[in-house]
């Protein structure tokens, strides 16, 4: 399945209009908001079921399929708001691409993703709502094998700041809702390339890719749902857009020979749709 930029925008459009109607919907239970919207610390874990799809426009290859995790975290609301969090998913997904002889292969991958982040923001109350902008720092471990004859594991990090806003509003009763909103500015990024899988005696290159050579943008809707003993649980539908530019150029040897041959990681997009449960403990 392929998603392209007018896909991802469009989808994004219709998350800003559902939000919108329910900011409407919500404005009657203003006044009668007493308690706070959000607890002073929150501990939550959670499960994390997303559609992952990686491409690479330039050679028409393609991953993709279901991944599935948990998430940890931990919040602090005092003005200043503090969060770091804990990411694990994975997932055995299609690889669709082709031989270096131009012929079509089509391959099982196992892939798993790390992913920590940490941010920090100010709190603002206007009108019953809480709006936080923030900022942080991010890193991303992507591990990706693909298996069979020709398939070879890669390792994929990237180093990155979010930056963007989160709301929360009363909705009713015990439930309130908020989106995220962010933009990831790209640091730096390193892919190592385990190529001696597929030939024993190739080298294994590592090529990086620099500060601004790509972006990230996310969104996220989130319910949540309060009860008596202080617990809560969370629904969050969203989507997250990766667009990296081609790396720069690593040499491949054979038994420490040049080849005259070289490594790089193309252009390439990365979307993941889907949805995260969390429990607040």
């Amino acid at each position: 399945m392929r998603m392209s930029t007018e896909r991802i925008n469009k989808a994004l459009e219709n998350c800003f209009l559902i939000s919108i109607c329910l900011l409407l919907s919500s404005v009657a239970a203003f006044g009668e908001e007493t308690k706070p919207l959000v607890p002073m610390h929150a501990f939550k874990i959670g499960v994390n079921l997303g559609y992952f799809d990686y491409e690479e426009p330039d050679f028409d290859l393609e991953w993709d399929g279901f991944m599935y995790g948990v998430i940890g975290s931990y919040t602090c609301h005092d003005e200043i708001m503090f969060h770091t969090s804990l990411e694990y998913t994975q997932g055995g997904i299609d690889y669709d691409g082709a031989t270096q002889d131009g012929t079509s292969l089509k391959e099982d991958a196992d892939d798993w993703i790390f992913e920590w982040r940490g941010l920090v923001g100010y709190d603002f109350t206007p009108s019953g709502h809480l709006i936080t902008p923030f900022l942080g720092v991010g890193y991303r471990y992507w591990n990706d094998e693909v298996n069979g004859p020709s398939g070879y594991e890669r390792e994929i990090t990237y180093w990155y700041s979010p930056i963007g806003i989160e709301t929360v509003s009363p909705l009713s009763g015990a439930w309130t809702w908020g989106i995220s909103a962010e933009y990831d500015l790209f640091w730096s990024g390193k892919v190592k390339s385990h190529l001696g899988d597929v030939l024993d005696g190739f080298n294994n290159p590592e090529v990086d890719q620099n500060a601004g050579d790509g972006y990230g943008l996310r969104f996220s809707l989130r319910l949540n749902r309060a009860f008596a003993n202080s617990s809560a649980l969370s629904i969050e539908p969203y989507i997250s857009y990766w667009n990296i530019d081609e790396s720069d150029r690593a040499l491949l040897t054979f038994n420490g020979a040049p080849t005259g041959l070289v490594v790089f990681e193309p252009d390439n997009e990365t979307t993941i749709y889907g949805i995260r449960i969390n429990w607040q403990l």
